[in-house]
């Protein structure tokens, strides 16, 4: 009776397999540790029994793991050798064994890189404890087309490491080739946030989610941005010597744009080379005088503060703020908001409120219309087609250039002049207009008057105290009038004397600053009110002093305050 004895699973159909995880993914796994061998390990033994004889005292105990079959057809194929004085087939080297289409197989136990720059040798003791030498596991390699060795000592090194008491599987690299480097070119980090805040924290806990910076603000000479340096590829190898292209990584981070300047102390350093905002277009970081907000302001922008000039492409939303230290400039319109500004506003369509429009400007004003709008102008006041029910103050002069311009209710104060097609309506819509009057330095005026008439009061109170106690004497030689003073009244005498001569002294400073703002009350032209059309009943006019009250439609007119009689008085236009 002819049995065969297999010390391997010839299941197993290679070195790895797939296994599910219980999550459903994926993973590679050694298939067994049975089926490994040494050279002259016996990997399947063909046993001829007579009757009753026990086949289990053929098995080699030593090898472990063992199957017994009837007898079956095996062929041999590479890293297999038979034995016709023992009938067993043997490994002629290390590997694992397999039986596949028929024949059995010893294969070589090596692993790759995904990249094939690294390959490792996975190993396992064989059936009697052994594992392939440096030289047996380098002719396998060389014959494998594998020409990046590692050296011997390396090699054993790996060995001695992995061998302890108890067989074990483990990994030793055995070829090395060489990563690539891929290279990029140069970038920057920033040094400052980038980013726009998500709101300010205010103090009872809430969030204003209208203000949250979205202008980065710096000043020149402020440090922005650090150069990082470029790398250069260099391909490598795998352990067959072939090239692994090395590749060009995108650039990880920003790059440098308009006004940034090197550092002196630092060539990595960029700094900002004057006071502006932080622009990023397509990962450039620019430093710009302007800064430029594309779209509305609204909840994604929130609230605007720039040290230098905005210019908003789209609208200014409901509720919403923009302050700048000079110029703003807005393209499309302007609905319940406020805006500041150190030099000159521009708003290309209106200026449309309920009761939170507020302009403040150092500059001039110009828009295409204003409904409902507090304005305060330093300059000019342009509008294009209309002002409705609006109170402004200019301190040069409001202008509707159109054509067809009106001014239809509110309360307008121009300096110099206010020209419009229209006045009022047939309705006769309460609409007040004054010119050669200046507020600031009206109050400024009368405050120093007021000062001065203090300072007045002030030198009779201390006058007639000096008289009744000294009589008229002390003013015609004081110093020597002091002398024969007791004690006492000296000392009595010479604070009021002080005191006096302060009051003489503050009443002189304050007389001399009424006439420096006097000057400032002179204009540098004849203050009027033109109208090239038509100026309806109910229009109250109010030039330097003289008012007037347009009781029927007039047309085509100049008005101006009569320098004799001070009285309002108008000619023709043209």
């Amino acid at each position: 009776m002819r049995k065969v004895i297999l010390y391997f699973d010839p299941a197993v159909k290679g070195l790895f397999v797939k296994q599910k995880a219980p999550d459903g993914t994926e993973k590679v796994v050694l298939s067994t540790l049975n089926n490994f061998f040494s050279a002259g390990d016996i990997v399947a033994q063909i046993v001829d029994l007579k009757a009753g004889e026990d086949i289990q005292s053929y098995v080699k105990e030593e090898y472990g793991f063992h199957k017994i079959y009837d007898p079956v057809k095996l062929e041999t194929g590479g890293g297999i050798v038979f034995d016709p004085e023992i009938k067993a087939y043997k490994a002629s080297g290390y590997g694992f064994v397999v039986f596949k289409d028929g024949k059995l197989r010893l294969i070589t136990p090596i692993s790759y890189s995904p990249n094939k720059i690294s390959a490792c040798y996975n190993m396992y003791p064989g059936k009697l404890g052994g594992l392939p030498s440096f030289r047996e596991v380098e002719e396998i390699l060389h014959a494998e087309q594998i020409v990046t060795v590692v050296d011997p000592e390396k090699y054993d090194q790996q060995i001695q490491k992995a061998v302890g008491d108890q067989p074990k599987f483990f990994r030793v690299l055995v070829a090395q080739g060489r990563e690539p480097i891929n290279g990029y070119d140069e970038y920057y980090e920033p040094l400052i946030g980038l980013e726009k805040k998500a709101g300010k924290m205010l103090s009872d806990g809430r969030i204003d989610y209208k203000e949250i910076d979205s202008i980065v603000q710096v000043q020149k000479n402020q440090e922005i941005l650090k150069r990082i340096e470029g790398v250069r590829s260099e391909d490598g190898y795998d352990v067959f010597g072939n090239k692994v292209p090395a590749k060009k990584e995108p650039m990880k981070g920003y790059r440098k744009g308009e006004n940034l300047v090197q550092s002196g102390h630092d060539s990595s350093i960029m700094l900002s080379a004057l006071d502006g905002c932080i622009n990023v277009a397509k990962n450039k970081v620019s430093v710009l005088p302007v800064a430029v907000i594309n779209g509305d302001i609204d909840l994604n922008t929130g609230n605007i503060e720039f040290s230098g000039t905005v210019h908003i492409t789209g609208s200014v939303k409901p509720g919403f703020r923009v302050k700048a230290d000079r110029d703003i400039i807005i393209d499309k319109d302007v609905e319940d908001a406020q805006l500041i500004a150190g030099g000159d506003i521009t708003v290309k369509l209106g200026i449309v409120g309920k009761e939170s429009v507020r302009i403040e400007t150092n500059g001039t004003l110009k828009a295409k219309f204003l409904q409902n709008a507090q304005v305060e102008a330093q300059g000019a006041v342009e509008v294009e087609d209309s002002i409705i029910n609006c109170t402004i103050v200019s301190y040069d002069r409001i202008v509707i250039t159109g054509q067809n311009g009106k001014i239809i209710g509110g309360k307008l104060l121009g300096l110099y002049n206010i020209s419009a097609h229209i006045l009022g309506t047939q309705n006769e819509t309460a609409t007040n207009l004054t010119v050669g009057r200046n507020p600031v330095v009206e109050k400024e005026l009368a405050d120093k008057r007021t000062e001065a008439k203090i300072e007045k009061d002030k030198i009779e109170e201390v006058t007639t105290s000096l008289k009744m106690n000294f009589g008229d004497e002390v003013f015609q030689n004081p110093r020597e009038y002091i002398k024969i003073l007791p004690a006492m009244k000296k000392k009595n005498c010479l604070l009021l004397l002080n005191d006096l001569s302060t009051a003489k002294g503050n009443l002189k400073k304050y007389l001399d600053q009424v006439k420096v703002i006097e000057e400032k009350m002179k204009f540098e032209e004849e203050p009027a009110i033109m109208v090239s059309g038509t100026v309806h009943a109910g229009v109250v006019m109010t030039i330097k002093r003289s008012v007037k009250k347009i009781d029927k439609p007039i047309q085509n007119v100049r008005f101006f305050e009569d320098p004799q009689d001070k009285e309002i008085r108008f000619t023709s236009l043209v």
